[in-house]
């Protein structure tokens, strides 16, 4: 799994990307987050989740605070759900972050939304307990890379 910048060639297949119709009320629309992002840059960066079949999904990141890295929003396109893909988005975004010196991914969620819970505790985030917006808040530690990152074999 990839992530690649939003860029004028591939904005509008990301904002084609959608969820399953029961998701809907859950994450809001590609098209709001590169919106989100242009007016609160140069902090958040919108990022295409790109796997081997190609684009797959969507993120936005947010870095506010140096320790950590804020997952604004994550979606997988509907027609890629179900294949394991949510994970390897995630691991994508951890490594960003302990590339960039970062020690915990935080993201909330809305409380209905039993399939991102899900897959946020099968990858380790925890509960914090605490409320933002209505959405609850989950934090996850970041281990230490066991491997090189792409900056880190390039500077070899």
């Amino acid at each position: 799994m990839r992530l690649e910048p939003v860029t004028e060639e591939n904005y509008q297949a990301v904002i084609g990307l959608e969820v399953h119709e029961e998701q809907r009320a859950f994450v809001a629309t590609n098209l709001k987050s590169i919106a989100d992002a242009w007016v609160y840059r140069p902090r958040m960066q919108p990022l295409a989740l790109v796997g081997e079949t190609g684009l797959v999904g969507f993120t936005l990141l947010e870095r506010e605070r140096p320790r950590e890295l804020h997952i604004v929003r994550f979606m997988i396109d509907r027609r890629a759900q179900g294949r394991g893909l949510g994970r390897r988005g995630l691991a994508a975004i951890a490594d960003v972050a302990r590339s960039e010196g970062r020690a915990e991914l935080v993201l909330s969620v809305v409380p209905g939304n039993a399939v991102a819970r899900g897959l946020y505790a099968a990858f380790r985030f925890t509960d914090t307990g605490e409320v933002d917006g209505g959405e609850l808040v989950m934090r996850h530690e970041l281990a230490p890379s066991t491997h090189l990152t792409r900056e880190q074999l390039a500077g070899q």
